[in-house]
């Protein structure tokens, strides 16, 4: 498989050929991903993780290239007033 040159264009079927190429450790890896327990939703009910939660992970641990740049973070407004 070509390697993606953005994250938006992990699929899962990349994932999962992509793991298994590396071997039993990306494997598992993966299955503990998966199977991690997820804080529970908003109505207080467990929940699964997420494609997106998986994919951002996979791209985290074997393609940090691809993240997105961290988004500058404007001062608050306490930061603004004591920085007078």
């Amino acid at each position: 498989m070509e390697k993606p040159n953005d994250i938006k264009e992990i699929k899962l079927d990349y994932i999962i050929s992509y793991v298994q190429d590396k071997g039993q450790w990306a494997v598992d890896w993966l299955k503990e991903l998966v199977n991690k327990e997820m804080p529970p939703n908003k109505n207080g009910k467990p929940r699964k993780i997420t494609f997106i939660e998986i994919r951002n992970e996979f791209v985290k641990q074997f393609m940090p290239e691809l993240l997105p740049p961290p988004k500058k973070k404007e001062p608050s407004m306490f930061d603004k007033i004591n920085n007078l």
